[in-house]
């Protein structure tokens, strides 16, 4: 069978994560894959490494002659690929192939890729997208399917972000010299908090759950890693200072690989507002033994599961979080037993052999049910 992937997107986000891996599972899986992006964005240099088959097409063109040349040239695509099934990602994607469908009558299997950040706009004419041009759905979590409750959508499955253990396991760098590397104390558990210092990730009200903690013990140190986007290295640094608690955290740039930091780990702290819809974060953290304390905010409670494996605090509750975290820095035993915890459940739930194993399952469904 050959497949088509359709993504717009220019960043390197969770989306973008999402669209790769689904690509190299289908790779995996023996299939033909073509990947439709513009060749300027991130995701394509990736595609490219793959050594798949990459088309240039922008999706978002606001040109009209431009947009009925690229669908057009889609239509073309398919026609001379004998594309079986198409995979759109974005949102844009999903509205060109309908229009396809629905003006050419092409016959072919579309399984949308429901990744977008906002929610569909609830209209007829979405609804007939949904209901009538489209073969199946993918979410990446419960929190995002019901964000198309209104279509009442019936032929869909909940497939989360993949993790390749084997990048983790593999790893086996010297604890002591990433900890001199990353200048952090010997005696003293570390909370890593990684992420982009955005709005949606929380920076200020995590803060609010260090002070609290360092209130209360001196058995941890906090390192804060990400890159400088909204909100600059120098306003964190400023609240730390009007804290008080400049003895206890560490501002470092993004890390180029990880798995460093994580590996000198002992417990990942999250405190995100919004967006996590995937959450790769929380997986990368349990993949290497390391449980996580994070809010009750879209997938995330999911990934975690239940108290064995993580602690799920309220939205707002920094003093709940700081009590979690507090529970786990005081209690040896338990750390190590959630650790173990974490662990299992990203290999028994999260691994790609599993998001493979479904994504295969869908392609023969689908194809089944055609030929019925």
């Amino acid at each position: 069978m050959k497949i088509l992937v359709l993504y717009q997107s220019p960043w390197w986000n969770a989306a973008a994560y999402y669209a790769f891996n689904l690509v190299l599972s289908l790779k995996r899986l023996g299939y033909k894959v073509i990947f439709a992006a513009q060749i300027d964005s991130p995701i394509a240099n990736k595609i490219i490494s793959q050594q798949i088959n990459l088309i240039d097409i922008n999706l978002f063109e606001n040109n009209p002659i431009k947009f009925i040349g690229n669908i057009n040239k889609l239509k073309k695509i398919i026609a001379e690929q004998k594309i079986d099934f198409i995979f759109p990602v974005s949102a844009p994607s999903h509205i060109i192939i309908g229009l396809l469908r629905f003006l050419y009558k092409i016959k072919l299997h579309v399984i949308k890729v429901c990744l977008d950040n906002v929610s569909p706009t609830r209209n007829f004419l979405n609804k007939y997208l949904h209901n009538k041009l489209t073969d199946y759905f993918i979410f990446p979590g419960t929190s995002t399917k019901v964000k198309y409750d209104y279509f009442k959508i019936d032929k869909s499955i909940i497939i989360h972000a993949p993790i390749d253990l084997k990048t983790f396991s593999d790893f086996n760098k010297s604890g002591k010299e990433l900890k001199q590397k990353f200048n952090l104390p010997e005696n003293k558990l570390i909370v890593s908090f990684i992420g982009r210092f955005s709005p949606e990730k929380g920076l200020f009200f995590l803060l609010d759950i260090i002070n609290n903690v360092v209130k209360k013990t001196d058995k941890v140190f906090f390192v804060l890693s990400g890159s400088e986007e909204q909100i600059k290295y120098s306003d964190v640094k400023s609240k730390i200072n009007e804290l008080g608690i400049t003895d206890y955290v560490k501002i470092n740039n993004k890390v180029d690989d990880v798995r460093e930091l994580i590996s000198v780990t002992n417990i990942g702290l999250l405190s995100s507002r919004y967006s996590e819809y995937i959450c790769r974060i929380a997986m990368e953290f349990m993949s290497f033994k390391v449980p996580i304390v994070a809010p009750r905010v879209n997938v995330i409670p999911e990934v975690v599961g239940n108290e064995s494996n993580g602690f799920i605090y309220e939205l707002n509750d920094s003093n709940q979080a700081a009590e979690y975290l507090l529970k786990l820095i005081n209690d040896k035993e338990l750390l190590e037993q959630m650790r173990l915890n974490a662990f299992e459940r990203i290999k028994n739930n999260y691994d790609i052999i599993q998001f493979d194993n479904q994504i295969k399952n869908i392609l023969i469904s689908v194809k089944n049910k055609s030929n019925d």
